[in-house]
């Protein structure tokens, strides 16, 4: 990088920043990294070239208008400005330690859809700020969305929109003269080369082409040309490749609408790419080893919009289908396990009755039963319920005609075994009555 220019700047400019290397130089001014004295952080000065007739200083003014007003994430933030007459004028702004969209490209060819859905959101909900509160920026290109790298390791950068040098202040007096084209050619809309009164509109345009780019990796409109190449551009529309996921290819036909009232607005270009991030391609390794074939959005720690409603209750209709029927197996174990467990506590309780009952009886003797007992079921170990085809607990032996004679018998010898005790205590009744009597 080249060092910064001491015959423009002193080695403490207002007794506060140190500037450092230059990071960045056009038309409007230079930039600087550089060290704030006072708070130890990293800015970013920028500084600003002396103008015909004021008008850098103007432009100035007007970038610190807007970044004064406006609050986002994606959007630089202004920390500082001096702006006055004869003396060094500047912007102190965040300091973005990242390359521009431009440079990425250049360097590594176009990105994958996801990556530009989740770019394009957060760039199309700053604009959707920045146009809220009266702004056009008038100067979306690649060149101008900063990539500011990620706080944790593995995650994408995030997308922030710069230089609102030429940002035209809606209901406002415009720095250029009326009809005069400003911006940078190869992104500027049809009605930006009509000379029309510039509109949010036309930020969506560019914004298009960003998209487009970044998805191709070549610039929709070569460097150059000059106005007439630009003009041409008024009766041809941008291609957009066939070979994109349909659901770009209608929100880049929107986009690129030569009628600025028939294109999204930008909360819609948010809406639209935020969900267009959500199709991230299904990694081969989970394939191979789940076959799975939705898109895949992990690793993150917040949960979908839908999936969680009311006081943190999952919605069913909005978990996958996998995700319903295991949820309802676990239910289904749990109402079994609370059925058994009522059963076991029912038999308990009708144990301990009977066992009461038995100690508050006069003890009997024993019945003496001449014919032999069938053995009583309870003294079986445990065995699994009797299907009736032959499963466990039953003896495949037996015919149906067979086990119902079977038990006609048994019933029989319970009636016998009641009879005998009941005899033999009347008779018990009777023996002690006589006794009494004598």
């Amino acid at each position: 990088m080249a060092e910064a220019n001491v015959g423009d700047t002193a080695p403490l400019l207002d007794g506060r920043y140190r500037l450092g290397d230059l990071v960045g130089e056009g038309g409007m001014a230079r930039v600087y990294r550089a060290d704030d004295v006072v708070l130890g952080r990293t800015v970013a000065i920028k500084l600003i070239r002396p103008g015909i007739d004021g008008a850098s200083s103007e432009r100035a003014r007007s970038e610190m208008t807007v970044l004064a007003s406006l609050n986002h994430p994606s959007l630089v933030t202004l920390f500082d400005a001096r702006l006055v007459p004869s003396q060094p004028e500047y912007l102190a702004m965040e300091f973005v330690d990242g390359p521009t969209l431009a440079a990425r490209l250049a360097s590594g060819g176009p990105l994958p859809p996801h990556i530009v859905g989740n770019l394009g959101a957060e760039l199309a909900e700053a604009l959707h700020v920045v146009h809220k509160a009266g702004v056009v920026h008038r100067d979306i290109k690649p060149s101008n969305v900063l990539l500011s790298p990620p706080q944790i390791p593995g995650a994408r950068p995030r997308a922030k929109l710069a230089d609102f040098g030429i940002a035209y202040l809606l209901d406002t007096s415009r720095i250029t003269t009326p009809g005069l084209v400003i911006g940078t050619m190869a992104y500027l809309a049809p009605e930006q080369l009509r000379g029309d009164t510039p509109t949010p509109a036309a930020d969506i345009y560019s914004l298009g082409l960003v998209f487009l780019e970044a998805l191709t990796g070549e610039r929709v409109h070569p460097q150059g040309g000059g106005m007439a190449a630009a003009v041409a551009r008024l009766e041809k529309q941008p291609e957009i490749p066939a070979s994109l996921d349909q659901p770009w290819i209608d929100l880049l036909t929107r986009m690129l609408h030569p009628e600025p009232s028939q294109r999204p607005t930008a909360a819609e270009v948010a809406a639209a790419t935020g969900n267009l991030a959500q199709r991230a391609p299904v990694p081969d390794s989970l394939v191979a080893m789940t076959g799975a074939t939705v898109p895949f959005t992990a690793p993150t720690l917040i949960a979908p919009v839908g999936v969680v409603t009311g006081a943190g209750r999952p919605n069913a209709a909005a978990l996958p289908p996998a995700a319903t029927a295991a949820g309802q197996g676990a239910r289904r174990n749990r109402r079994m396990a609370i059925i058994a467990g009522v059963l076991a506590t029912g038999a308990v309780l009708v144990g301990a009755v009977v066992g009461i009952a038995a100690l508050n009886q006069p003890p009997t003797p024993a019945p003496v039963v001449t014919t032999p007992a069938a053995p009583d079921p309870s003294d079986a170990p445990p065995a699994e319920v009797n299907t009736g085809t032959g499963g466990a607990g039953e003896d495949p032996g037996m015919t149906e005609q067979e086990r119902k004679q079977a038990d006609q018998e048994q019933k029989r010898l319970e009636q016998e075994q009641r009879k005998q005790a009941q005899e033999e205590e009347k008779g018990l009744r009777e023996e002690q009555g006589e006794n009494e009597d004598d």
